[in-house]
């Protein structure tokens, strides 16, 4: 098992990814849209993965929806960091998570590789979300704005 640490830029929100392949195995992801294109996104999911989101300060999490609103951004109200999209339902959530949030991200070398998904509808687009992201555990994690 591969454990990867980090966090947003000032520690409020941190992340560990738990996945079985190393770092230079894993496929990074560029999403196209104007949200992820504006913040140099490089994508990370992966559904063998798992990962753990802490807000170590909750008052910095800023969540931000848009498009089809199926899911919630997450910046660093502190720092501004970019840090993941969150999908919660009930009581399960998935992410793809920013790899440049990762202490260890310049292991992370493969290029990116560009996905459109400007055609979904939202259910469509929830559910390969919840297909292909990884399952995550939110510790310290204020309730989703998302129906």
């Amino acid at each position: 098992m591969h454990v990867h640490k980090g966090s947003c830029h000032c520690g409020a929100i941190g992340i560990e990814l738990q996945t079985t392949r190393p770092p230079h195995e894993q496929a990074i992801g560029a999403c196209q849209c104007s949200f992820c294109r504006k913040h140099n996104v490089r994508a990370y999911s992966d559904p063998s993965a798992r990962v753990t989101l802490t807000a170590h300060e909750p008052k910095y999490l800023q969540r931000y929806s848009f498009g089809l609103h199926t899911a919630e951004s997450v910046v660093c109200r502190q720092c501004g960091v970019y840090v993941a999209m969150v999908l919660a339902k009930a009581d399960c959530a998935w992410t793809t998570i920013n790899v440049d949030t990762l202490d260890e991200r310049a292991l992370f070398n493969r290029e990116p590789i560009p996905s459109d998904f400007s055609t979904e509808d939202a259910e469509g687009r929830t559910a390969r979300r919840m297909a292909r992201w990884i399952p995550t555990t939110l510790v310290n994690w204020p309730a989703s704005t998302i129906e």
